[in-house]
């Protein structure tokens, strides 16, 4: 019988994976068939394709191009599906990677929610709940680093659970251990992950004092649970090796996201005015996940105050709400933005609470509506019903993915990577445009990375920007070049008559001009 019961839970688990790889696959196919650029109009999604590339594809390939700020596990992820040309120009290399993700994802949290509950059919309901929000689907078949930090996050919440619940039953590391490691491959995805390790070494250590055995195996356990910190301190310490700056990835002009922040003005209505972002954040909230799943998960959390071993549950809600607390405290400080649906995916983080929640809700209804099928079935359906019909008026992470993408010089820097990828016949190509456009003409034009010549602030020291005719064939110039790109371009339209002495102008567009080599 217990094997039989087994099989039933792995063959849910089976039907959730399959679930929601079929769903994926058909959002991507048919976003793709609407525009080909769909999978990548988050810019930062052109960003992690072109950055985990040029580890191999590049002028200059190899480590030195994990950079800065970005955290690097997923663009190693990413490498052998960007190499794939098709996957890469049209962002099915970053599905490669998401979309398993995800599937996985929603997999753990059916392993959660059911040692919680201990109903697998809740248990189904709460992962497909996740799964099938379209702005949670929307990340899981882009490039973005959402999907892969979700991943990590919540396989170290399942082994953290799985750890402190056995912990007066016997004192095996082994699940301590897997949470560790889970943890550190978390904080090297995404920033939100750096609160997560120092709590697991705090809890660790607390419980260790407190639990009666041998001092050898406590300083043990406490030493497994810094293995979490693993993550921050190899990304700290690339930073001081590279950029002999320890905290280059929060100081870098241009890059950080500090930096970011004080070249908009989002940061002036929210910096140290907690009643904007408390609002900002509700009404994102609400847009993402609808009254519905909402209100079920608040009657959840009142439940579960009144819930046997609501103890034991609290410490696990901890550990899930410490990344989406993480960038409330980003939003309050400076460093970090968000308007009504920009970055609107910072509430992509809150989704596994959300959805614990809610399973408590659900476990907790009178008995008279769990037996009427008919009372049970809509209120299930009720929690479904908001995100299923979101794509009819709008997928909040897709409109503030498409608003970037449309906005001002983007299509006009597609529309000159097209351009470039149908003239180009050979040479290299110097870039005058900026980081962030530089990725998005790369992509779009299809040729080879190693072809470009990227010329920013800090490499206008290269003999090719200061004699580009000697080195480079082509040259795409921006009338409005990204920030770090200001200098050099500026520097070439002080002296255009030498540049045309060189070079004939082949195409042209609002904000962009491809010169050849006369």
């Amino acid at each position: 019988m217990y094997l039989l019961r087994l099989a039933s839970v792995k063959s849910k688990e089976l039907m959730i994976i399959l679930i929601v790889i079929i769903g994926g696959l058909s959002t991507a196919a048919y976003l793709y068939s609407v525009d080909k650029y769909s999978l990548t109009y988050y810019g930062d999604s052109a960003s992690h394709l072109v950055g985990s590339r040029k580890f191999v594809d590049w002028t200059n390939p190899g480590l030195h191009n994990i950079g800065t700020v970005w955290l690097p596990l997923p663009h190693f992820l990413l490498l052998p599906f960007s190499l794939i040309d098709p996957l890469f120009v049209s962002g099915f290399a970053g599905l490669a990677v998401s979309l398993p993700s995800l599937a996985i994802t929603s997999s753990l949290l059916y392993r959660i929610i059911r040692s919680q509950v201990g109903l697998s059919s809740v248990a189904f309901i709460g992962a497909l709940l996740y799964a099938s929000n379209p702005n949670i689907m929307y990340l899981g078949i882009t490039a973005m680093t959402e999907a892969p930090f979700m991943l990590f996050f919540v396989a170290s919440a399942y082994y953290f659970q799985k750890w402190y619940q056995n912990l007066d039953i016997n004192n095996n590391v082994h699940d301590l251990t897997k949470c560790a490691v889970f943890v550190s491959l978390a904080t090297l995805c995404r920033y939100e992950g750096w609160f997560l390790p120092i709590f697991l070494i705090i809890f660790a250590i607390v419980s260790m004092v407190r639990k009666k055995i041998d001092t050898k195996q406590k300083t043990y356990a406490i030493m497994i649970s810094t293995i979490s910190f693993a993550g921050i301190a190899i990304w700290i310490a690339w930073n001081a090796y590279q950029y002999n700056d320890p905290l280059e990835f929060a100081n870098a002009q241009y890059y950080s996201a500090a930096s970011q922040a004080l070249l908009r003005t989002n940061r002036e209505n929210l910096f140290l005015q907690p009643m904007n972002v408390g609002s900002i954040y509700a009404i994102t909230a609400l847009a993402i996940y609808g009254p519905f799943l909402l209100v079920a998960a608040l009657v959840g959390y009142i439940d579960h105050r009144r819930f046997e071993g609501r103890k034991e549950r609290r410490k696990l809600y901890i550990f899930m709400g410490l990344p989406p607390l993480f960038s409330v405290i980003a939003l309050l400080i400076g460093i970090g933005e968000m308007t009504q649906w920009f970055n609107a995916r910072f509430l992509i983080l809150l989704s596994p609470l959300i959805i614990l929640l809610v399973s408590i809700y659900l476990i907790k209804l009178p008995a008279r509506i769990r037996k009427n099928n008919f009372a049970l079935a809509g209120i299930i359906g009720s929690l479904f019903v908001y995100q299923l019909a979101t794509p009819a008026f709008g997928v909040v992470t897709f409109i503030d993915a498409t608003n970037g993408f449309f906005y001002r010089a983007t299509p006009f820097t597609v529309k000159t990577g097209e351009a470039l990828g149908s003239l180009h016949d050979s040479g290299n190509i110097m870039l005058l445009t900026g980081s962030a456009y530089d990725e998005r003409i790369m992509l779009s034009s299809g040729i080879a990375l190693r072809q470009f010549d990227q010329i920013l602030e800090y490499s206008m020291w290269k003999d090719s920007f200061k004699e580009p005719w000697l080195y480079d064939k082509w040259i795409v110039m921006s009338s409005e070049p990204y920030p770090d790109a200001v200098k050099p371009a500026q520097y070439w339209m002080d002296r255009k008559e030498t540049l045309n002495e060189h070079f004939d102008t082949i195409y042209e567009n609002q904000y962009y001009k491809i010169m050849k080599l006369k």
